[in-house]
């Protein structure tokens, strides 16, 4: 190749942690389009910053660049930047705290997070390596049980608090989760039962060492149920 260095290709067409980067963007699109958050929002702003983040996840996962290439890109750190505009565009501090007891805003507000979340840390997911590893997808972290009670209204689930990086609040049908425990969860999108959002999905048996707020290794994470999750989202955009 008149020694010239070959260009190291990757298919990242197929990468689940662009294919879920896209999911994030289409769960925006799809709050903006309901405008189910009931606040002085810039819609057309959030479109315009919305449609141009979904330009750069396109760019990346068709860029056949090395995973790791492509977390110090221009396009990551443009993303980043945009996920920030989003928080400040669509769940500005002051209308989060107003609408707290507000029942139609949990769950698109927890969606905004999710995916402003998901898309900010992407670069740190990419990073992780460049085998298509579908766990590389999310964000998964250890999180100390905070409390735990039965959740009101169901037989077999329990509404759970815990603390990681964040404080989440997790319903489980693990009848085993106590509180002071330390596991794994995958944060995952947002679903509502009986009235609460669960922003996320324990993923590990007890675990010994592992701080609350740091990824664990992938030998100690159930792959099952978040598996199907991610499975799920890639469907919806593949």
């Amino acid at each position: 190749m008149s020694g010239a260095r070959a260009r190291v290709v990757s298919d990242t067409r197929r990468d689940y942690r662009l294919l879920v980067a896209e999911y994030a963007v289409m769960l925006l699109d799809d709050v903006i389009r309901s405008r189910r958050i009931p606040a002085p929002i810039d819609w057309v702003r959030a479109s315009e910053l919305v449609r141009e983040a979904r330009g750069l996840v396109k760019r990346m996962r068709f860029s056949f660049l090395p995973p790791r290439m492509l977390a110090v890109s221009g396009e990551a750190r443009r993303l980043q930047e945009l996920s920030k505009m989003l928080v400040e565009v669509l769940a500005p501090r002051e209308w989060v705290e107003r609408l707290r007891g507000d029942r139609r805003a949990r769950l698109p507000l927890a969606q905004v997070k999710w995916a402003t979340r998901t898309l900010y840390t992407l670069p740190a997911r990419l990073a992780l390596g460049d085998e298509n590893e579908p766990l590389y997808a999310v964000d998964v972290e250890c999180v100390r049980v905070v409390s735990v009670r039965r959740l009101e209204g169901s037989r077999n689930l329990w509404l759970t608090k815990a603390q990681g990086r964040l404080g989440y609040t997790i319903v489980t049908n693990i009848e085993g989760v106590r509180q002071g425990e330390v596991r794994a969860a995958a944060i995952l999108p947002p679903r509502e039962f009986y009235g609460h959002v669960s922003e996320a999905m324990y993923c590990s048996g007890v675990l010994e060492g592992c701080e609350p707020g740091s990824r664990p290794p992938l030998s100690v994470i159930d792959r099952g149920g978040v598996g199907a999750v991610i499975d799920e989202m890639v469907r919806r955009v593949a």
